[in-house]
């Protein structure tokens, strides 16, 4: 039996009686106003019973329906019981334990949000899979370094991937549940990632770390090559200065013919070393911010006609044609016009040099966003696919310039002053057609 049902049988009961005791009193003659009293009184009780009497029903009901509303995913701080009743204390313990979901739950989503933020900055790919190799989770830099999109979850790491080295790594991860480390050259695009897969023990999955290190191998190249280099360079004037001096100390020092001329390629050499050293020191400076760029308005056009008439003489022995084009209302800009003169000597001398007599150089400023486009042009020997991506590094020469007899940091001093200004320097060429060598001033 209920104490809703109790409540209700009790209410009745006192009716009852009381109705009972009206009519007892009718019969034996009693006060009508007195028996009326006594029913009145009778069925205040009644109604005081049913109403203060607590109902382990109504109580129920009520923690019934708060621990729906937990379950429908309210906010454990937003379920409170008001403990009254027969369940006060079942209510305490309910709004006790209520509240420490809540705190639990604050606690894990502020560590979750610290996590996603860890992981939102790490250039590292990251990975989380199941034990069926599906991804369960992944992080910003995997999106960008494998082109993602948000349909990746769900699916296995093989077919977002596409890799079967990695996918091996996994395999071997899962199947001995230890840790797998190495390194891994992806041949589309020609990546090279270092892949860590860590055993997750407890749900039986996996975390995979992916590493780019494409650029850091291109610097270790471009760092062996400069040494590689920078010994060829001082190799030959070394050798050539040794060899003039034991000459000259053998016996050629009285004839002074042979002697002036001796001295003489001597001081060549030494010049070159000289320039060489030159151009090192001025490429650091400008890489280093040391070197201040003065920067004053500047007339693109009058610069190149100025670039120019300095060098014509060259391409009239070279048989070359060298003009300058301008396009109509040419803004000024702020640029170091000394710098930016280097910039077009460099590029205006180098298209002289590999240019066949009969051939044209044309040095042309157009509008570009927000600034100036200059580029030169020749219809010489082109460079190379191979070679052009690597043709602004320090010392690099492409073959067809191997004889030249240039230090090879031309370019690389250019590239450096088009970027102090804010701008960028990129070139264009097909073998047999000739080179266009172009960059922005903002």
């Amino acid at each position: 039996m209920t104490e809703q049902l109790l409540r209700r049988l009790i209410m009745t009961a006192i009716i009852t009686i009381a109705v009972a005791m009206v009519v007892v009193g009718l019969v034996w003659g009693f006060s009508t106003t007195l028996l009326i009293a006594g029913l009145a009184a009778s069925v205040a009780v009644a109604v005081t019973i049913y109403l203060l009497v607590p109902s382990t029903t109504d109580d129920e009901a009520e923690i019934e329906l708060a621990l729906k509303r937990l379950g429908g995913g309210e906010p454990p701080d937003k379920v409170r019981l008001v403990t009254i009743g027969e369940l006060t204390d079942v209510k305490h313990a309910f709004n006790e334990m209520a509240r420490k979901v809540g705190d639990r739950l604050k606690s894990l989503t502020a560590e979750r949000n610290r996590m996603d933020l860890v992981l939102a900055h790490v250039n590292d790919a990251i990975f989380m899979v199941d034990k069926n190799t599906e991804i369960t989770q992944f992080n910003d830099a995997a999106v960008k370094m494998f082109h993602l999109d948000r349909k990746a979850q769900g699916q296995t790491f093989m077919s977002v991937v596409r890799n079967h080295e990695m996918e091996e790594m996994l395999k071997k991860c899962t199947a001995t549940a230890r840790r797998q480390e190495g390194e891994i050259e992806s041949r589309p695009g020609r990546r090279q990632y270092s892949v860590t897969v860590t055993p997750v023990l407890n749900e039986s999955g996996a975390v995979i770390v992916v590493r780019d290190l494409t650029n850091l191998k291109r610097l270790e190249t471009v760092r062996r090559d400069f040494v590689a280099n920078i010994s060829h360079e001082l190799r030959t004037p070394i050798a050539s200065l040794k060899l003039l001096a034991e000459t000259l100390k053998d016996g050629a020092m009285s004839d002074p013919t042979v002697a002036d001329d001796f001295l003489t390629r001597i001081s060549v050499e030494a010049d070159k070393m000289g320039q060489l050293v030159d151009e090192l020191g001025e490429l650091s400076r400008i890489e280093s911010g040391a070197a201040p760029l003065d920067k004053q308005t500047m007339d693109a056009g009058a610069l190149m006609e100025a670039v120019a008439c300095r060098l014509r003489p060259q391409a009239d022995r070279g048989e070359l044609t060298l003009e300058v084009q301008t396009a109509e209302g040419l803004s000024p800009v702020k640029a170091d016009a000394g710098r930016i003169e280097q910039v077009l000597m460099n590029l205006t001398h180098n298209a002289i040099k590999f240019t066949p007599p009969g051939g044209k150089i044309t040095l042309r400023a157009v509008p570009a966003d927000k600034g100036i486009e200059i580029s030169v042009n020749d219809t010489g020997a082109g460079i190379s696919g191979d070679d052009l991506p690597r043709i602004f590094e320090r010392f690099y020469k492409a073959d067809r310039a191997r004889s030249s007899g240039g230090t090879g940091l031309g370019l690389a001093i250019a590239k450096h002053i088009v970027q102090a200004h804010g701008g960028e320097i990129k070139a264009a060429s097909v073998p047999g057609q000739g080179t266009t060598i172009s960059f922005h001033l903002p």
